[in-house]
């Protein structure tokens, strides 16, 4: 796995969540040297990542939100050598796994959407060990801080971020980073937004 993605977080801690084609380039342009690619195909994603790597930035295939592609071991072997990610994103477990063991970065994304699906994303974390966890949505700031005491891995806070002020929040709580689809947060100052020492 890379780690440059990991400590790039630590001086610009917002991703670029790219949900279109033509968001790529605003993406690259940015301040963000991370990105998300949320919506690809088989047909585009080889280019997209080598759009995103050859300017510098790490990035990451949302496995479940990819078309045409198989979500078995050869559907990750193809994308691992014909576009080579730096890694893959999903909310399964066989598919964290089957990537791990071909070289690629693993992102467990995880919804809050009850206290028994925090306890399921939790036990599925310790079991398969992701390199990083994604929990959604990333505005509940004491749930993010209650996650991050709970695995060993740094947590990403996603979804529904829209302004400077919930990006604050969710690295103050514990985020080492925060995935958004607002590219006006993508050029957020990382001074501004980075994380407090939790007491």
């Amino acid at each position: 796995m890379e780690d440059s993605w990991l400590s790039g977080l630590a001086e610009r801690p917002v991703i670029a969540a790219v949900r279109e084609e033509r968001s790529l380039r605003a993406a690259v342009d940015s301040a963000a040297v991370v990105v998300f690619l949320l919506s690809t195909t088989v047909l585009n994603v080889k280019q997209l990542v080598q759009e995103a790597r050859q300017n510098g930035r790490s990035v990451f295939v949302h496995l479940g939100l990819m078309e045409g592609l198989t979500k078995d071991h050869f559907g990750l072997r193809w994308l691992a050598e014909t576009a080579g990610p730096t890694g893959i994103i999903s909310t399964r477990s066989a598919a964290l796994t089957a990537a791990r063991g071909l070289g690629l970065a693993t992102v467990q994304r995880f919804f809050l959407l009850d206290s028994q699906s925090i306890h399921t994303g939790l036990d599925m974390a310790h079991n398969v060990k992701p390199d990083v966890i994604e929990v959604l949505p990333g505005l509940l700031p004491e749930v993010v801080r209650d996650v991050t005491r709970q695995v060993s891995q740094p947590v990403i806070a996603g979804g529904m971020i829209t302004s400077e002020d919930q990006c604050r929040r969710a690295l103050q709580a514990g985020a080492r980073g925060v995935s958004t689809s607002n590219p006006k947060l993508w050029q957020f100052n990382p001074k501004q937004c980075r994380k407090e020492v939790n007491s």
